[in-house]
């Protein structure tokens, strides 16, 4: 071989061995990046959806579909991830690197809205949110946080069955944590107020 091969070959095996150390530099930090998620109520690392039983998958997504509303729709659980502690289910946070990525915005993330705790809501509040409503079935309406912020949840109530319920007092609408039938888990569902019949 002439010189200007070699001086090739060297150059290539420079830019494999980089390449090849970049590649476990991103492995490393993406798995570590996996094991940092964590739940916003009880700070447990959050588990994937897709390693759930077969049977909580189905009764999940059956819960899903019984709503038949765009807002409640069914959601892939292989884009999920799940506490735990608590069995709550935040969807489309698998990231594009899969990564598990979840903070206090998966409220908003859920559906847009200025969310406060049920509980911070003084007696004529709640009463007008009901009346906007026909049922406030299967929401945390006993066990809720006197703090506005939901992120100024308070321990005891961070493990509540099932979770926190949160209102947007501009448009009345609901966000909160259902228990999904025959499961441990609880899902966010979204319920807007009741609307009048047209005159």
């Amino acid at each position: 071989m002439n010189e200007g091969v070699w001086v090739i070959f060297f150059s290539a095996l420079v830019l494999l061995s980089f390449a090849f150390f970049a590649f476990l530099f991103w492995i490393g930090w993406r798995m570590t990046l996996r094991s940092q998620a964590v739940s916003p109520y009880t700070g447990v690392p959050l588990r994937r959806t897709s390693e759930v039983s077969y049977y909580s998958a189905e009764r999940i997504l059956k819960f899903l579909y019984d709503f038949h509303q765009y807002d409640n729709r069914i959601f892939k659980l292989r884009r999920a991830a799940f506490c735990r502690e608590t069995g709550r289910i935040f969807q489309d946070c698998i990231t594009l690197f899969d990564t598990i990525k979840v903070d206090w915005t998966f409220l908003r993330k859920r559906y847009p809205g200025n969310w406060v705790s049920w509980g911070s809501l003084n007696r004529e509040q709640q009463e007008a949110i009901r009346q906007a409503h026909s049922s406030l079935n299967g929401f945390q309406i006993q066990d809720s946080s006197p703090h506005p912020s939901p992120r100024a949840i308070e321990s005891e109530h961070a493990y509540s069955k099932p979770g926190p319920l949160y209102v947007d007092l501009e448009t009345k609408i609901l966000l909160g944590w259902k228990v999904v039938p025959e499961t441990e888990f609880e899902v966010l569902i979204v319920q807007k107020p009741v609307e009048p019949p047209p005159i």
